[in-house]
């Protein structure tokens, strides 16, 4: 009849251990979800940011090269006139 008692209490011990185990490991899976649903937030703001950058970006290089092509159409007109000042001066 010990021995019975014995291996009652061994497996409610056991019981005990796996069910406090089952509970840690259920605390760590919320930790788990709560993180990766907090880094998939993260990721999408990330990913918008990203696209307002580049659009950003787009426009930018569209400036530029409107600015260089005025630039070199003002440096075309200002060679032209330089030229046909130095005809008329001589």
């Amino acid at each position: 009849m010990a021995s019975q008692e014995d291996e009652l209490r061994r497996l409610r011990a056991q019981v005990e251990e796996l069910t406090r185990q089952v509970q840690e490991l259920n605390g760590v899976k919320a930790k788990l979800t709560h993180e990766n649903f907090e880094l998939q937030r993260q990721v999408q703001e990330l990913d918008s940011s990203n696209a307002a950058l580049a659009k950003a970006r787009a426009q930018l290089q569209q400036q530029l090269d409107e600015a260089k092509a005025r630039l070199e159409e003002e440096s075309r007109v200002s060679n032209v006139l330089i030229a046909l000042h130095t005809v008329h001066r001589q």
